[in-house]
């Protein structure tokens, strides 16, 4: 039986081994989809992540300016007060005869701050006015770009407004209003509602646009920390005869992020290394309600010939208004770096103001007893300090 079937066997053997040798596959290889797959996924997160992208690098644009400022010098104006102190001790200490003048400087000093904070009352001419304003309000003209900075605004304004408010108007009663708008207070109210306002306005401006529901999301959580600009044409009308006609024809107004550095006229804080070459610039940071308010000026009714003029806006942060406070502070203080609108020559190095300092020594001879007039405490005279403090 065996012997019978083992032919039969073997051949059926040779025949399916030959059939799997020679016939090729049914099925042919599958095309790599998860491959295209995976480059139609990349491009979809491309576009959706770039928005989203673009936010953030601006915002870390934004704390970059706002570390490095800190960083300068921190808590500069806490660091001049001291440091202000100490002049002020070794200045007694040395002849005490000089306590009226250190006593009438520090009355000076307190004044100071304290007309700066709402500048109601203060004169766009007075000192106080343009050390403020280095820190609430933009640099000086740019004519060669046709852009007016708001600082150079604030100075024209007192000569401007009887020229275009209507005739009669008490220009004396508006200037305590241009003076507060301009304030380190009013940047610090601006600092404060702008994150809660900023994303408000971007979702407006997405809609203007047209922009997507990605793209109108990510610009919404972008102006809490980047701040947004509202477009305010609609008010042209609605100002009548208070703007001679077509001399306005734009309005805007920025409102900050809560990393909105803001841009002002005092100059970059400059770090210079041992020889005196320059290391590297810090922007100074700050601004105010009337640095917010951008415009677009046809000026050929006051310069007689055809001239378009720009004023940028700048908004503010609640983080950079109170740091353009605290430096307005050092600079009102006697702080020359936070007190320097680019004139008179090179930039003074932005050292902190408590660097290379020392406690107050007394004189070897403070307490000299060898007799009347030997001793710095000798020439004192109580009559000076009593008139100095108005007793």
């Amino acid at each position: 039986m065996q012997k019978t079937l083992r032919p039969y066997a073997t051949t059926g053997v040779a025949i399916v081994g030959a059939t799997l040798m020679t016939v090729p596959p049914a099925v042919a290889s599958l095309p790599d989809i998860p491959a295209a797959r995976d480059v139609a996924l990349t491009s979809f997160l491309t576009d959706a992540m770039a928005p989203w992208i673009d936010q953030y690098n601006i915002a870390a644009e934004n704390s970059t300016v706002l570390a490095n400022n800190f960083n300068v010098a921190p808590f500069v104006a806490f660091q001049q007060f001291l440091a202000n102190q100490y002049a002020f001790m070794q200045q007694i200490l040395d002849d005490p005869a000089n306590i009226p003048n250190v006593v009438s400087t520090m009355q000076d000093h307190l004044h100071a701050v304290m007309s700066a904070y709402t500048m109601l009352t203060v004169d766009p001419t007075d000192p106080i006015a343009v050390t403020t304003t280095l820190h609430t309000l933009s640099g000086e003209a740019d004519l060669t770009n046709f852009l007016l900075g708001h600082g150079f605004l604030y100075t024209l304004l007192p000569n401007l407004l009887p020229a275009l408010l209507p005739p009669g108007t008490d220009v004396d009663s508006i200037m305590p209003i241009i003076n507060f708008v301009s304030s380190p207070m009013s940047g610090m109210i601006m600092g404060m509602i702008g994150p809660g306002i900023s994303p408000w306005v971007a979702l407006l401006n997405s809609i203007t646009d047209g922009d997507g529901i990605n793209e109108t999301l990510a610009n919404m959580a972008g102006a809490f920390f980047n701040g947004a600009t509202l477009n305010l044409d609609f008010l042209i009308p609605l100002l009548g005869d208070a703007v001679p006609p077509g001399m306005l024809s734009h309005i805007e107004f920025a409102f900050g992020g809560l990393l909105t550095p803001g841009e002002v006229g005092n100059t970059p804080y400059t770090i210079y290394d041992a020889s005196g070459a320059v290391v590297s610039e810090v922007p100074a940071v700050g601004g105010s309600i009337f640095n917010g308010v951008g415009l677009s000026l046809d000026a050929s009714a006051l310069l007689g010939v055809p001239l378009d003029m720009t004023v940028p806006s700048h908004g503010v942060g609640p983080i950079g208004a109170i740091m353009g406070w605290e430096q307005a502070i050092t600079g009102l203080l006697g702080g020359e770096a936070w007190n320097w609108g680019g004139k008179d020559g090179a930039p003074p190095p932005a050292d902190p103001p408590l660097s290379g300092f020392s406690f107050p020594v007394v004189p070897s001879d403070f307490f000299d007893d060898g007799g009347t007039g030997s001793s710095a405490a000798d020439a004192f005279d109580f009559t000076s300090l009593m008139d100095a403090l108005g007793i």
